[in-house]
């Protein structure tokens, strides 16, 4: 296992995974081709509210989606998954005191559940980097 560490954040890369920064996300993806994280990162010196997490996610809310509370790591937010066009979706809306993380991960419908619990794993080794 492997750490990645962003200016802001850091989690645990498995084997069989990999991580690298594209632009201006960071995208953790599996070897085999089933699944891939992509996380978008806000820094915010004035902190992040529930508000701005709900209003990211607000399509999502009036939507037939599922939604969960979350805390993965030092970050906690909302979780949201659901299907579309064949593919599966997953979407964490998360925080810690100054940083937003907007984290996605897709498969095929098939694959929904290969990937569910590294996913997890990486997750919440979720770190905050002061």
């Amino acid at each position: 296992m492997q750490t990645y560490k962003t200016q802001h954040w850091s989690l645990n890369v498995p084997a069989l995974w990999d991580a690298e920064a594209d632009g201006e996300t960071d995208v953790i993806y599996d070897n085999a081709g089933v699944g891939e994280l992509v996380i978008s990162t806000l820094y915010q010196d004035e902190g992040i509210s529930d508000e701005q997490l709900e209003a990211m996610a607000g399509e999502h809310i009036e939507s037939d989606a599922v939604i969960d509370d979350v805390v993965l790591g030092d970050f906690s937010g909302i979780a949201v998954s659901f299907e579309q066009q064949g593919e599966y979706w997953c979407e964490w809306y998360l925080r810690s005191e100054k940083v937003l993380l907007f984290i996605s991960y897709n498969c095929d419908l098939k694959d929904s559940e290969v990937d569910e619990d590294v996913v997890e794993s990486i997750l919440e080794s979720l770190e905050e980097i002061a």
